[in-house]
């Protein structure tokens, strides 16, 4: 490995790191978290699916922010979303009714979309055109990471009978720890006009994929908001089976773009990102078609190994659809995503609030999914 290779994959291992404190802590934090918030405070699975949907509500607002930020202002933005990301996380800690949580929330969601958006641009921006997508891998491995790692000290902490906020400080101080890491990431090189950057946008194809990324939002959020608290639910005899869940997420996502690479390079990124939609529903459904904790584990792996994959393959296919308005097709997938997401906690709390159940919710999200593929059948004339 050259010396220039070297100082790009310490680039995208800081991407990574990005994306763990913003994603794996600043949103994803809140999933294992939640069973012991419900248990300690007056939260109830309800109005936790509402505090998801306001986190997400930020996130498309974000979004939406991310868009508007110039070239040379994004890496100004990346740094103080990092820092209302780690300071949001620290004060859910510090947090004990609906409100003060719902503000945090909001602005966590906020900060995970412009790191997302504007910490990718420059993340991937600062790779040469054949090592984009191996280093990209390795960039958004760091959401499955993040999982992990917030999975291992909801469970640590568990283990010490600590509290919900104990979980909150402690992955809001490790987030603290990190951010010196992340000072190597460069501000965006300076646009060069090439013939490839004035292709004009398919805007037919990029509409397909926009509305089937929006469906995906909707489809994975219920599992990334409830699965351990299913897991508590269905078997609440057993003290580690939601820790067991959302290890297996965080676990699986993080070589899931590697091996899903992979099998892109083989078929096609249109390709990939249906079968991954497709493997997703049968992971989201999974603790209704099989229930306890097989199908609960099951259902981690499925969802872990596939949602970050499908982010990461539909961001690809945004920029070659635009590649002379990459910020914007991406800033407009994650907006829509933002939407999709928004609305699935909704829709399953209300569900849950009807039924008395998470399978309706479960099969409706798994319905969202198995519509994205199909969404993406007339991408297949399109060359990437």
């Amino acid at each position: 490995m050259t010396t220039t290779e070297r100082d790009h994959l310490l680039t995208a291992i800081a991407g990574a790191f990005s994306l763990v404190i913003a994603l794996g802590i600043g949103r994803f934090l809140f999933t294992p978290a939640l069973p012991d918030m419900i248990a300690e405070s007056s939260l109830t699975a309800i109005s936790g699916g509402y505090l998801a949907a306001i986190n997400y509500g930020g996130y498309l607002a974000g979004a939406m922010l991310a868009m508007a930020v110039p070239a040379h202002r994004a890496r100004t933005a990346f740094w103080l979303a990092l820092w209302v990301s780690v300071v949001t996380s620290l004060l859910m800690g510090l947090s004990t009714t609906f409100t003060p949580w719902a503000i945090n929330r909001f602005l966590a969601g906020v900060a995970s979309a412009i790191i997302m958006v504007n910490g990718s641009a420059l993340v991937l921006g600062a790779m040469p055109n054949h090592l984009r997508a191996r280093l990209g891998n390795i960039h958004y491995a760091g959401i499955g990471l993040g999982i992990s790692i917030a999975a291992l000290t909801v469970a640590f902490i568990e283990t010490l009978h600590g509290s919900y906020a104990t979980m909150w400080l402690a992955c809001g101080a490790l987030a603290l720890i990190l951010l010196p890491l992340l000072r190597r990431i460069p501000a965006l090189p300076h646009a060069k006009h090439s013939q490839h950057e004035r292709a004009p946008v398919n805007r037919s194809a990029l509409g397909f994929l926009i509305a089937s990324y929006t469906l995906a939002g909707f489809g994975y959020i219920t599992s990334t908001t409830y699965l351990p608290v299913i897991a508590k639910a269905q078997l609440p005899g057993l003290d580690n089976a939601a820790f067991y869940t959302w290890l297996a997420v965080g676990l699986a996502a993080v070589p899931a773009n590697l091996l899903w690479g992979k099998l892109a390079s083989h078929t096609s990124e249109r390709n990939a990102l249906m079968t991954a939609l497709v493997v997703q529903a049968l992971g989201v459904s999974a603790p209704d078609w099989l229930p306890g904790l097989t199908g609960l584990v099951i259902s981690g792996l499925l969802v872990g190994g596939t949602f970050t994959a499908v982010v990461a393959l539909s961001m690809y296919c945004g920029r070659q659809l635009a590649p002379h308005a990459a910020s914007a097709a991406l800033g407009a997938l994650t907006a829509c995503y933002g939407v999709g997401q928004i609305l699935g906690p909704v829709v399953t709390a209300r569900l849950l609030e009807s039924s008395g159940s998470f399978a309706p919710g479960l099969l409706v999200a798994a319905a969202a999914l198995i519509g994205a593929a199909v969404l993406l059948v007339p991408l297949g004339k399109v060359r990437f």
